[in-house]
């Protein structure tokens, strides 16, 4: 699998929580690439067992790793429609 789209939704997880995360831990936010931090937890993916058997159970590629990835939006887009906060 192309990394390109693993680190964009890797990217956009990490922001969808960093402001929340930041304001808990002001000083290490401080301290963190956010840029560093997408390419690490990329590198620890892609050396996760788990993740890597995961993936191949799926038999998903960039493709298809998109697709679900834009069904997962949807769903979250439609709970979030549900339950506003």
């Amino acid at each position: 699998m192309a990394s390109t789209y693993l680190r964009d939704l890797i990217a956009d997880r990490v922001n969808g929580r960093w402001e929340q995360w930041a304001a808990a831990h002001p000083n290490l936010a401080a301290a963190i690439d956010r840029t560093r931090l997408v390419d690490s937890t990329i590198e620890h993916l892609r050396s996760d067992p788990e993740f890597v058997a995961a993936m191949r159970q799926a038999d998903l590629d960039e493709n298809k790793l998109a697709a679900a990835a834009r069904v997962l939006e949807q769903l979250e887009r439609w709970v979030g429609r549900v339950l506003p906060l």
